[in-house]
């Protein structure tokens, strides 16, 4: 299985809670809706203590593998409804490629 790690900071002039809300009522029922083939999909966001942090959200989406991703980065469903909804609540985002090793 394939985690994709995604960095995610607000887009400039939203606040953070605008950009929660978002998130979570809007962008990601939309994502899950979208690629039934994502196994997994868990948003984080960053405690708000008083201070800024790089990111507002570390977002994880578990895939059974790597062509997949590549599938859904191609599809149309990506191109003309999920990118451009990215755009409505989020800056360009990181993204790293992992393989999960549970620790016990």
């Amino acid at each position: 299985m394939i985690k994709q790690i995604f960095l995610v900071t607000r887009r400039p002039g939203m606040s953070f809670e605008e950009f929660k809300k978002y998130y979570l009522e809007v962008h990601a029922p939309l994502a899950r809706k979208s690629f039934p083939e994502m196994r997994k999909y868990v948003v984080n966001f960053a405690l708000q203590r008083g201070k800024e942090t790089r990111y507002d959200a570390i977002t994880e989406i578990y895939w059974d593998n790597f062509e997949t991703i590549v599938k859904i980065a191609k599809s149309d469903a990506y191109q003309k409804v999920i990118r451009p909804d990215e755009e409505k609540f989020a800056a360009p985002m990181e993204i790293i490629l992992t393989e999960e090793y549970p620790q016990k």
